[in-house]
């Protein structure tokens, strides 16, 4: 194809990608190094944002919250998804079946997932799982003490987005050629075995995009918790875009700050995706 050709046909998909990401992330960047009150041209302030920001003890527990968040949930999701894939990967009959009821949490809004979630454990909608849980003898406070409430935001993030995992990696399953498998039975190795050496490096990059997907997706977490934590700041629960939401539209209007701290949660995400990146890199220019 001549280069003329090529950025004729992609000129509407470049004019619109500037569009809709470069031009808020420039304006994002450059609101990140001012004043900038509501309705008025920001005034330039310098490292100001960011020394307010890196001082602040509420940005630093919501910045550790989020980042651990999303590191265990995304661990989770991938264990969970894969022991699930594994298992609808061996069945035979009502397969589909199996995976449309799976994959009905992951289509539900995240909103109405949330809510509907929530009222399983909320005692005022009768909590239906606190009435299990107390057969054993179990009460927990899951909606008002910091880490019941941090295990809940993270039950329904799995309950919601495992599917997807799921689905990734039955794919991959399903895509796997047989005989290294074969090979392996073969040679007596055993089902950990298999796994390790044989289907894991098989699935690799499946296993990396699930990464991926999900740290994107865990840093920036906000329905769940205004949902189901909506005391975020005061259960431990607040999360990068909770505070940015607080302090850029809900509480005072610094649009300046909301600004470093989006660019702040670009480069902890760039951070966070960069072994996955590196390895997706190496593995597309045949790197070992």
């Amino acid at each position: 194809m001549r280069p003329r050709t090529f950025f004729a046909l992609s000129a509407p998909a470049i004019l619109l990608m500037a569009a809709l990401l470069i031009a808020p992330l420039t304006a994002t960047l450059v609101w990140s190094f001012q004043n900038v009150p509501v309705g008025k041209p920001g005034t330039f302030n310098g490292l100001h944002n960011y020394t307010q920001l890196l001082t602040n003890p509420r940005f630093g527990r919501a910045a550790a919250f989020t980042v651990v968040f999303a590191l265990v949930v995304t661990t989770l999701k991938l264990v969970f998804g894969y022991l699930l894939a594994m298992l609808l990967n061996k069945v035979r009959r009502g397969r589909a079946v199996f995976l449309g009821l799976l994959l009905s949490t992951y289509v539900v809004p995240t909103v109405v997932g949330a809510l509907d979630f929530s009222w399983l454990f909320n005692d005022v909608f009768g909590g239906p799982a606190n009435r299990l849980l107390e057969v054993f003898g179990i009460h927990i406070d899951w909606l008002v003490s910091e880490w019941p409430a941090r295990t809940l935001v993270a039950m329904h993030m799995l309950w919601h987005e495992i599917p997807f995992a799921v689905l990734i990696l039955f794919a991959g399953l399903q895509s796997l050629p047989k005989e290294p498998l074969e090979a392996a039975e073969l040679d007596g190795a055993s089902w950990w075995q298999k796994q390790r050496y044989v289907v894991i490096p098989g699935l690799s990059r499946m296993i990396s995009f699930v990464c991926m997907i999900g740290i994107m997706d865990a840093l920036k977490i906000f329905d769940s918790i205004r949902i189901i934590t909506p005391a975020a700041s005061q259960l431990g629960t607040e999360s990068l875009m909770t505070y940015v939401y607080q302090i850029a539209l809900n509480d005072s209007y610094r649009l300046g700050i909301g600004s470093a701290v989006n660019v702040l949660t670009i480069l902890v995400t760039i951070v966070l995706l960069f072994p996955f990146l590196r390895s997706s890199w190496r593995e597309a220019r045949g790197i070992s």
